[in-house]
């Protein structure tokens, strides 16, 4: 071999060396990056639900306290800029306010849907975990949040609602799940202001395609559903609990 072809030969596996070493730095930084971005966003996510829920409450009792002056057909002041005063009569037939459909900037309750998709919110006392959900398990979704499995029952129903979420990758909703024990609380609230408290009973390992334990039950259970080991993912781990009485 003459010194031509083994300094290309060199320069080859030089390069091939910094590749491999490139491609491995890449492999461990990624999880850590896609981490830290969904981190900052669910904060903005979180922050937006509980916007949301608060202003569906005062939606509400507006809504609520509207009813009632048109039935009891109560006068209602109104004082304009100038100081003006005026009376307005409701009565039953009358035209509700439009306070009852438009936020303090004007924009109608439909425009306040600031999460599309969004059906929960999971919160883990124990492990200090809180996250918006979606409806569907599919990349795109888990890729948000955790995600409830479609076809089980919704949260507080009868039978076993499952939602499953990422251990490692995509801020790790679930990347302590195996801490949790026999009485640990899984909180989980919905749009409407229902918030559902279930208790741990149980955990065990199965196989990916291995669906046996998901059975339904005949009062209202959770499964969460993830990866084991962390990084391998080469079978799930399922936390069970149920709803506390």
């Amino acid at each position: 071999m003459d010194d031509k072809t083994r300094s290309i030969k060199n320069k080859t596996l030089r390069y091939l060396g910094i590749a491999l070493i490139v491609i491995g730095i890449v492999i461990i930084v990624y999880p850590f990056y896609t981490n830290f971005v969904m981190k900052r966003r669910e904060a903005d996510v979180m922050n937006s639900w509980e916007n949301q829920i608060s202003f569906d409450t005062t939606m509400q009792a507006t809504t609520q306290a509207t009813t009632t002056d048109t039935l009891t057909g109560n006068d209602t002041q109104v004082t304009d800029q100038s100081g003006n005063t005026s009376q307005s009569q409701t009565t039953q037939s009358g035209d509700q306010s439009q306070s009852s459909e438009t936020t303090l900037g004007g924009q109608t309750a439909q425009s306040q849907q600031v999460i599309p998709g969004a059906t929960f919110k999971i919160t883990i006392p124990k492990i200090n975990s809180s996250w918006v959900g979606y409806e569907g398990t599919n990349i795109p979704s888990l890729k948000r949040g955790p995600g409830h499995y479609i076809g089980t029952p919704k949260p507080g129903e009868l039978g076993t609602c499952v939602i499953a979420g990422h251990r490692t990758t995509y801020g790790a909703p679930f990347n302590r799940v195996d801490q949790l024990v026999n009485g640990d609380q899984i909180i989980i609230e919905t749009p409407d202001g229902k918030q559902f408290i279930y208790l741990v009973t149980g955990e065990m390992e199965v196989l990916p395609k291995d669906l046996s334990a998901l059975k339904q039950t005949e009062y209202a259970s959770l499964i969460l559903t993830t990866c084991t080991p962390k990084y391998y993912a080469t079978r799930r781990l399922l936390v069970f609990a149920k709803l506390a009485e």
